[in-house]
């Protein structure tokens, strides 16, 4: 009987059924399943494979489509690269013909999938960026001296912007790591700066109570927005529309396209020292303001709520207007995550009791995990149910210096740059150390000062030795050309 029935297992079902009863079977399965079945032959490769079903993957995991793969390790990052530089390690780091290597293997292995599934290639792509974070072996990086010390730093689609201890901001290609210009204007040290999230503007401000904005392709300065009577410390840009928090215990809501003044927020008793906009609602403190955080319509010039319950000044604040959550550190040793919409707060975390602070204090967040670090403890937290403790993060060798930076990647992971020149990467989710980045091979007197940011496939370091006052700027690409 056995021989009779053999021959109807063999058949090729598959590729009988009508395509769109195809399509809802392998719908059905894991994504490693759909790539082992795309080997059994081209008809299956050709199913499994089908744009449809990979988007649909890559929907559900927040993936979309983003820039094209990288080239980094070739060109002006070669001229430069960091492990060439005295006393600077990259852990696990690719020489120049292992990277040309890689890639020609990886072309030559992945490369038709691009061809063939542009979204099942985007769903590899962004998994191995993620493997490449974690534990491969570095392709590119390279190290970059800069002539003045570095107060702030941001990265955005393909430039990085440093903002100095002086009056001037430098704008950097990523490709070539060189500087792209540099906006000269002020008349007092740059505070603060934000980029428009299409690229297209740049805002700043500082000690000399104006308000420039920048055209963000050329550097161009395109209007100076006064009427602030102080330094003017925050701001925070939604759209073309800005907001600025002042000295003068004002806020003012602009429009940076037609450089006007829109609103001016009153209220606050000093100091306005934060400032967060999500284009309807701001959220502000001040200093020794009765340690209030205030919530405004931006609109219409009235203050919403105040969020009372701290018996310090506000060291950092955050806001995620999805959820309409608001975070405040406090020098009162607690961090509050607050319900605006109920006007509650909904977790009440304590990271430090009896003395005064006197150390470096830093806070951020991703869904329902905030991380905090003071006093040489980074934790972890999860503000749900009250809010709780789960992991202090450690090294296994208990190496514990001083973070002066840290930035909190979307994938559940954590990078921080510490005083003896380390950057390390943390798995938050676990509570665990995954590996070094960057090491130095001496901290000399008084050790570095980094300050990090990251996008999904680059990182940026800007670190200065104090015993020396010299500042460089690294940057190391996760980038994945094929999968």
């Amino acid at each position: 009987m056995w021989h009779l029935n053999e021959p109807l297992f063999q058949k090729d079902f598959l590729s009988e059924l009508p395509e769109e009863i195809a399509y809802r079977i392998i719908a059905h399965l894991t994504t490693r399943d759909l790539m082992t079945c795309a080997g059994v032959s081209r008809a299956w490769r050709r199913l499994c494979e089908d744009d449809r079903t990979w988007r649909q993957e890559c929907l559900e995991r927040g993936y979309v489509k983003f820039d094209a793969p990288s080239f980094h390790f070739l060109g002006g990052w070669a001229d430069n690269r960091a492990d060439e530089q005295a006393g600077i390690t990259i852990c696990s780091h690719m020489d120049l013909q292992e990277a040309h290597q890689n890639r020609r293997e990886r072309e030559n292995a992945y490369g038709q999938c691009y061809e063939r599934s542009s979204w099942k290639s985007l769903y590899l792509r962004k998994k191995r960026i993620i493997s490449n974070w974690r534990s491969r072996a570095i392709q590119s990086s390279t190290v970059q001296e800069v002539d003045k010390g570095i107060f702030r730093l941001q990265v955005h689609s393909g430039r990085i912007l440093t903002c100095f201890d002086d009056t001037t901001l430098r704008v950097w290609n990523v490709d070539d790591a060189q500087p792209a210009f540099t906006l000269t204007g002020h008349m007092g040290q740059i505070l603060t700066f934000q980029v428009s999230d299409d690229g297209e503007y740049i805002v700043s401000s500082g000690f000399d109570e104006t308000v420039r904005v920048w055209c963000g392709q050329t550097g161009a300065q395109l209007h100076v927005l006064q009427g602030h009577t102080d330094l003017i410390p925050c701001m925070s840009l939604h759209g073309t529309t800005l907001v600025s928090g002042s000295s003068d215990q004002t806020l003012r809501v602009w429009d940076i396209v037609d450089g006007k003044c829109l609103h001016i927020l009153t209220g606050h008793l000093a100091e306005v020292r934060f400032v967060l906009f999500d284009g309807k609602q701001v959220v502000s403190s001040a200093d020794g303001d009765d340690f209030n955080v205030k919530v405004w319509n931006a609109h219409t010039e009235e203050c919403l709520y105040m969020l009372t319950g701290h018996t310090d000044i506000i060291l950092s604040l955050l806001f995620e207007s999805e959820r309409d959550l608001v975070v405040s550190g406090s020098r009162d040793g607690t961090i509050r995550v607050w319900d605006v919409r109920r006007r509650t707060c909904i977790a009440h975390l304590v990271f430090h009791q009896g003395s005064r602070l006197s150390s470096y204090f830093e806070m951020q967040f991703r869904g329902n995990i905030l991380v905090s670090y003071y006093d040489s403890k980074l934790k972890v937290w999860d503000i749900r149910d009250g809010g709780s403790f789960t992991h202090r993060l450690q090294e296994a060798n208990r190496r514990t210096s001083n973070v002066t930076s840290l930035q909190l990647l979307d994938h559940g992971l954590l990078v921080t740059g510490s005083m003896d020149g380390s950057v390390m990467l943390w798995d938050v989710d676990k509570g665990i150390f995954v590996r070094d980045l960057v090491r130095f091979a001496s901290c000399g007197y008084g050790g570095y000062n980094w300050l990090l940011k990251a996008s999904e496939t680059l990182l940026v370091g800007a670190f200065e030795a104090r015993s020396e006052r010299s500042t460089n700027l690294i940057l190391i690409d996760f980038d994945a050309a094929y999968p």
